[in-house]
């Protein structure tokens, strides 16, 4: 896919993009742990055309990004996260820091890969044949727990993929959408509920 994303767009693909991540600790969710001014410096680097600095960028968020992704396209989370790195890139001298998170900035991008992926993949099936037997099709459970969550309201749903699978805090996750931190519990707490109900239990 990263071939034929650069042949696309025509932009070399940024480099220093691989190699360990810096020790600056783990959050409970998976997230590394680094200082907001931290983030800021580095995106300021990048916004000059530094890659390195972007290149740490991409280590730090990585991994919440290919979590995220692997939710709802199993089969093509890398394929999807090195996606929203590459539009993140392209569109980082636009970005402007709002005191936001800078891995909501990348959460909206991410969305937005994952709804044309998903895009995609309905046309693709229109146009092909249906398989003969239902075996053909194969289940995965994160897959179905991603269309459990896309029916959810949308603060729920991004309450949840936040803290889940970014693994951002109550405060960051509310500094993101807009609510008070006790409004993100409620969100939490109701989404949760749903996604149970959804799967049957009480």
């Amino acid at each position: 896919m990263s071939q034929s994303l650069e042949k696309r767009t025509g932009r070399r693909r940024p480099a220093s993009i691989s190699g360990p991540v810096p020790d600056i600790g783990d959050r409970p969710g998976g997230a590394n742990v680094a200082s907001p001014d931290l983030i800021r410096a580095l995106v300021r680097k990048a916004q000059a055309g530094d890659l390195d600095a972007f290149g740490h960028l991409y280590r730090l968020h990585h991994g919440a990004v290919f979590r995220l992704a692997r939710l709802h396209l199993p089969d093509a989370a890398e394929d999807a996260a090195q996606e929203v790195f590459l539009r993140a890139w392209q569109a980082l001298r636009r970005y402007r820091d709002t005191g936001k998170p800078f891995l909501a900035w990348l959460y909206g991008i991410a969305r937005h890969v994952l709804a044309d992926e998903r895009a995609r993949r309905r046309r693709e099936v229109l146009t092909s044949e249906v398989p003969e037997r239902a075996s053909a099709w194969v289940e995965d459970d994160r897959l179905a727990i991603g269309q459990a969550m896309e029916g959810l309201p949308g603060d729920q749903r991004r309450v949840l993929e936040m803290k889940f699978f970014l693994g951002m805090r109550n405060p960051e996750v509310a500094s993101a959408i807009g609510k008070s931190t006790g409004a993100v519990n409620a969100l939490q707490w109701r989404g949760l509920r749903a996604l149970r109900a959804a799967w049957g239990e009480p």
